[in-house]
């Protein structure tokens, strides 16, 4: 398992107050009969998944979403005890025992998956657990995501028939995801709003949460009925879902500010060649700066477009940035341990996650969960 490094300069400041700042922006638009569920896979998108959780919750969330089992046993043993904690993907029937014992709610797919759960209980001996627990759960609908989930109206009175005889399950909602609210063809939304309304059309009336509110659909696609749950990702972060800046009609805070500090600095001399391939030669005598950031740490190395910046000012990479070093070129001599901005403000320049994003062909969604385990996170909180 790699660590947070205690000795290099090289860290992620997370601002909490920022976090909840963005939950209460998104829980003032939202009905009194919706929850908000703050969305903490990927270890918090990179930030943090325990300390996002917290701070979520203290500011209005009810609940948390994850992408496995093993992120919610991870919540769990870390003191979130009573709050539910929904994973988004499919799990694996023989985990079963841990599900019940942590008191997880899964998305299912298939009524398979309960058969198989029957049976690893069974094969182990451990079938005295489902008089101990109920497993709570929701159906995956698939209205044209084409990832997980039932496709038709027949699909679901199948998977009705089957569960009817399951005493030890509690279904408790279902759910979809729409695949262009964050960009992509907007008629393709009302596609799979018709798809939904067919869908659910046949659900239970028990199953009482039905939801399909990401970021992009809980901000600017409300619907009649409503998303019971807003699962609420990228925007908790401070990022608009279609990285514009600023986000129309919310007033995000980004949450992240992605650091160094210098560690070395030479002036080179005209013709001198830096790094790897020996693929940046210096013009002139260059002031020549070492960061230790690079691939290792989430910084890759098509990075290279993106200047960081030192004293207010934007310096450019130079060379191939390495597994954990990079070299910048400096506008003249600063001193060993001058601070080194990638993501966050600088002396009135911002390194924007949404800007880099478009700079470099990707989403801000990417570009936060590659920040590296070894880049400890500090956390800002009033």
């Amino acid at each position: 398992m790699i660590e947070p490094s205690e000795h290099r300069p090289t860290q992620a400041i997370v601002d909490l107050n920022a976090i909840q700042h963005n939950v209460k922006q998104v829980l003032a638009t939202m009905q009194p009969n919706q929850v908000l569920y703050a969305t903490v896979k990927a270890n918090g998108y990179g930030h943090g998944a325990e300390q996002v959780a917290r701070a979520a919750m203290e500011a209005g969330a009810q609940g948390l979403c994850v992408a496995s089992v093993d992120e919610a046993i991870e919540l769990r043993k870390s003191g979130l005890i009573q709050v539910p904690i929904l994973v988004l993907g499919l799990t694996d029937p023989r985990g079963i025992a841990e599900i019940l014992h942590y008191h997880i709610t899964i998305t299912v797919s298939s009524a398979d998956f309960f058969v198989e759960a029957y049976q690893q209980l069974a094969d182990t001996d451990q079938l005295s657990l489902l008089s101990l627990y109920q497993l709570p759960f929701h159906l995956a609908l698939d209205t044209g995501m084409s990832r997980i989930g039932l496709t038709s109206v027949a699909e679901i009175e199948a998977f009705k028939a089957t569960v009817a005889s399951y005493d030890w399950i509690d279904w408790q909602g279902a759910f979809t995801h729409f695949s262009t609210a964050g960009g992509g063809d907007p008629t393709y939304i009302d596609y799979q709003w018709e798809k939904w309304l067919e869908l659910t059309a046949v659900l239970p009336e028990e199953v009482s949460l039905r939801h399909f509110a990401n970021s992009a659909m809980g901000m600017w696609y409300p619907k009649q009925p409503q998303s019971d749950i807003v699962r609420l990702g990228i925007s908790m972060y401070g990022l608009d879902p279609k990285d514009q800046i600023p986000s129309p009609g919310f007033d995000l805070k980004p949450a992240l500010q992605l650091i160094s500090e210098i560690v070395y600095v030479k002036q080179v001399p005209k013709g001198t060649k830096i790094s790897y391939g020996a693929t940046y030669e210096a013009s002139q005598d260059e002031w020549i700066a070492t960061i230790p950031m690079g691939y290792a740490d989430g910084w890759f190395r098509r990075y290279k477009a993106v200047d960081v910046l030192i004293d207010g000012q934007a310096c450019p990479v130079v060379g191939i940035i390495n597994m954990d070093q990079m070299m910048v070129k400096l506008p003249k001599a600063y001193p060993v341990g001058t601070l080194v901005t990638f993501i966050g403000d600088d002396g009135g320049l911002t390194n924007h996650v949404s800007d880099l994003a478009r700079k470099l062909d990707t989403i801000s969604y990417e570009i936060l969960c590659g920040i590296g385990p070894r880049v400890p996170r500090i956390y800002l909180k009033d």
